[in-house]
């Protein structure tokens, strides 16, 4: 009998509760003047839920990736102008980024510098996709990586344009460690043209011939 009388008194409470729910809800309709609002709301949150899973999938963040960053202050003074080349091999389920990057080459003014195979330096990426419904989608990367002589922290923050990632090329920032480094980059799923061919390590080439 005890047992039954506890239930009575649970489904009451939670009966009560319902109650209090709803009849809020339903002051929140008269004070608006009519429903209106509440449906509207709940519409949005309906629409921005189906966009975030619609166009925001988790396998435009997975891949391979290519990005051109651009020197544009540095405390090195020679890095400032240095165009320096990554591959990307990126894991995400839409919201964490996992993966490695690899420094394929990079180009100053004075020459330009391939790294084959075993030079070619490599890094450690964890991050994090910002997913915004109204305006670009970022994707923020943390990068560790084994320079010659020390390690060095990158961070990538990439806009991404859900269009035209897959074959574009799309704008961001990044800051580096060494010698204070920081600029612009751009990033795709395709090599850039720009990139130096050939193994030069102490050959004076022009940027422009080595983007030729």
């Amino acid at each position: 009998m005890a047992v039954c009388e506890a239930m009575e008194s649970f489904i009451e409470a939670l009966k009560g509760s319902i109650q209090g729910w709803l009849g809020s809800v339903h002051e929140f309709g008269q004070l608006s003047s009519n429903y209106g609002s509440l449906v509207a709301g709940l519409v949005v949150a309906f629409i921005l839920f189906f966009i975030r899973e619609l166009f925001i999938r988790a396998s435009d963040y997975s891949g391979v990736f290519y990005t051109m960053s651009t020197v544009e202050e540095s405390t090195y003074r020679p890095y400032k102008g240095m165009k320096l080349f990554h591959t990307l091999v990126l894991y995400s389920d839409g919201y964490v980024v996992s993966g490695t990057s690899e420094k394929t080459g990079d180009i100053n003014v004075e020459r330009s510098y391939e790294y084959p195979g075993a030079t070619k330096i490599r890094g450690e990426i964890s991050g994090r996709i910002e997913r915004n419904y109204l305006w670009s989608t970022v994707m923020n990367l943390h990068i560790v990586e084994q320079g010659a002589d020390r390690p060095s922290t990158s961070f990538m923050s990439i806009q991404v344009s859900r269009v035209k990632f897959k074959s574009g090329k799309d704008s961001g920032k990044f800051f580096s460690t060494a010698a204070q480094s920081k600029g612009k980059l751009m990033c795709g799923r395709e090599s850039f043209k720009e990139h130096p061919t050939g193994h030069v390590p102490f050959q004076s080439t022009s940027v422009s011939d080595s983007s030729s």
